[in-house]
């Protein structure tokens, strides 16, 4: 984000070699901050929005899911498997420093994840989950269903 502040900081440089004007590179150099604020802002919302990534395996006997949690403790994870939608929360508190010159990454995050399995609500079956170094593996078992038909 340095970039941003950089170019409207040689702007008003420029402005002030051209008009001789000391007011104008002040508004410029305002301006930059002001945007680079604004970006930063708007950057935690997309992430937050769009993360976390997920991979989706399908393993003997069930489904996999290997879901980044970068930054967040399992105190702070909720997981949530309402028939074949498993949602993924997380939420931390914002740290009390002032002092960033911008924040992206997500205090909040929140996800469904659609699974490609027949589960009916109210038989979810117990899901085991892990978090090591900020990478969450839950896993899903989903019997085998059907009836093998022999052919003759």
């Amino acid at each position: 984000m340095g970039a941003i502040r950089g170019m409207a900081r040689e702007a008003g440089r420029e402005m002030r070699k051209k008009t001789g004007c000391g007011f104008l590179p002040e508004v410029m150099s305002f301006m930059g901050k002001d945007l680079e604020r604004e970006i930063g802002s708007k950057t935690r919302d997309f992430y937050e929005f769009v993360l976390p990534p997920v991979d989706m395996q399908k393993k003997e006997g069930g489904i996999q899911l290997t879901i980044d949690m970068p930054g967040f403790q399992k105190e702070q994870i909720s997981l949530k498997l309402d028939g074949r939608i498993m949602s993924v929360s997380a939420r931390r508190e914002p740290s009390g420093e002032k002092d960033f010159l911008y924040a992206q990454r997500p205090n909040v995050v929140e996800k469904r994840i659609r699974l490609p399995a027949h589960i009916r609500r109210g038989e979810e079956p117990e899901c085991p989950a892990i978090l090591k170094d900020g990478v969450l593996v839950v896993t899903i078992p989903i019997p085998d269903s059907g009836k093998n038909i022999s052919i003759e």
